[in-house]
């Protein structure tokens, strides 16, 4: 079970862990349809079917809740990023590690309350210290694909990398039945500014497995996933 150290009483029955879970899907569902603005604490015990009186033994005020779904969204996407960016995942091709990414934010993306509504507040007001961590992955999974470039380059490159991908999210969670497409979107987006900033690297220093794909290599890509029959 996470922490949850905004949660006033700690769920240790079954019962009571199942009610605190009920109430957070609860919260990030009514969040992701309303708002936070616009969300109640009675409108989220009326959808969770708990009492009033039940929220409020877990949770002082909304802005507690709002911030304990934050935390497991920072955890989930953090486990993310570590399976992203161990040795043996980086040693592979720069556009299978994307896969990966764009396949497991899929599976965050649908199964987590709360998404729509953290990721577009997350767009228009981010917090500076998850800038700042998330910045400092996206700089080490630059600098290993594309060593070599000016710190200053590299800095841009990567808060450039983060605001593509915050849009790119967004816009997945707000497509619903069509997310899978926008993600396959992203998914050529992201790719392609990662093997720009391979090109930009010097001479010599190229990541040797981070190549830009060939036409014949976007064929066989296309093919893999249905889009083109095999002659």
């Amino acid at each position: 079970m996470p922490a949850d150290p905004l949660v006033r009483v700690r769920a240790q029955q079954a019962r009571s862990r199942a009610t605190l879970e009920r109430i957070l899907i609860s919260a990030g569902n009514t969040f992701d349809e309303v708002g936070f603005e616009a969300a109640t604490m009675e409108a989220i015990a009326i959808r969770a079917e708990v009492s009033i009186g039940s929220v409020y033994r877990f949770f002082n005020d909304k802005q507690s809740l709002i911030l304990t779904l934050a935390d497991r969204w920072q955890a989930r996407c953090g486990e993310m990023f570590a399976r992203l960016y161990t040795p043996e995942s980086l040693d592979r091709d720069a556009d299978a590690v994307i896969d990966d990414f764009i396949t497991w934010l899929g599976e965050l993306l649908s199964e987590f309350a709360g998404a729509r509504a953290l990721l577009s507040a997350a767009l228009v007001a981010p917090e500076q210290s998850d800038n700042d961590t998330w910045t400092r992955e996206v700089e080490r999974f630059i600098d290993h694909y594309a060593p070599g470039l000016p710190a200053a380059r590299q800095r841009m490159a990567a808060l450039t990398y983060l605001s593509v991908t915050s849009a790119l999210m967004v816009g997945a969670v707000n497509a619903g039945p069509a997310m899978e497409g926008h993600l396959r979107e992203a998914r050529g987006v992201l790719g392609g500014y990662i093997h720009e900033l391979t090109r930009e690297a010097p001479e010599g220093t190229r990541h040797r497995r981070s190549r830009p794909r060939t036409a014949s290599d976007s064929i066989q890509h296309v093919r893999e996933l249905g889009g083109f029959p095999e002659r």
